[in-house]
């Protein structure tokens, strides 16, 4: 069993360019406060981690990687630790991302052009249990919230599939939801395939993008 150090925040890095992997690794270590023993290039590698019982405080996550992208990683980083804290470390501020990694569960989201003081703050402030946000990105949120409060448009669905759609958007996936409302799997597979077709939806990131930005739940 893996076990955090008990005067240092105890991050993971899941980056794929090794030369910024290597950098915020040794900021990171030579801050006094925080160390990093695990900088990984894939989600894959950090949840193989994670699963021998590794719980790191932070992780430090970009979005495009090889594999299980960061916005896809999310919920399964969570879900293999619930406790951690996800911060995005990205060159990607558009909306899309920004929007997607925060209703995915990140709690921070900043851009590689931030400075290592702005690093340090933000590990340290989502450990205190707050959110860490470039003020420009912190504005993009403020702005589509904004215009994503819309009323809410009705697609048919029944209680059921609402039910699952809530389960959806927890992150549960369709082995987990099955096992929650104690059905089969292949009863929530097709009510999954009927929500999609409602919702004019193909993946699971487009369903609880499109459940959050029009408040169907």
């Amino acid at each position: 069993m893996w076990e955090n150090s008990a005067d240092k925040i105890n991050i993971m890095i899941i980056e794929d360019d090794n030369i910024y992997r290597e950098s915020i690794s040794d900021l990171i270590n030579n801050s006094g406060k925080l160390v990093c023993d695990h900088a990984y290039a894939s989600c894959e590698e950090g949840l193989e981690i994670l699963s021998n019982g590794f719980a790191p405080q932070v992780i430090l996550l970009d979005i495009e990687l090889p594999g299980i992208s960061g916005i896809e990683g999310i919920p399964k980083l969570k879900e293999a630790s619930p406790s951690t804290h996800i911060i995005m470390l990205t060159v990607f501020d558009d909306d899309d991302n920004v929007f997607n990694a925060i209703c995915h569960g990140a709690c921070g989201y900043l851009l590689k052009s931030a400075t290592s003081d702005e690093i340090h703050k933000a590990i340290t402030e989502v450990v205190k249990g707050g959110a860490a946000m470039s003020p420009r990105v912190a504005s993009k949120v403020l702005t589509m919230f904004t215009r994503y409060s819309q009323p809410k448009k009705e697609y048919g669905l029944t209680s059921r599939e609402k039910e699952i759609l809530k389960l959806l958007i927890d992150g549960l996936n369709k082995q987990h939801i099955a096992d929650t409302l104690h059905v089969s799997y292949f009863t929530i597979d097709t009510h999954i395939k009927n929500i999609y077709s409602k919702l004019h939806v193909h993946t699971q990131i487009d369903v609880v993008t499109k459940a959050l930005k029009e408040h169907l739940i």
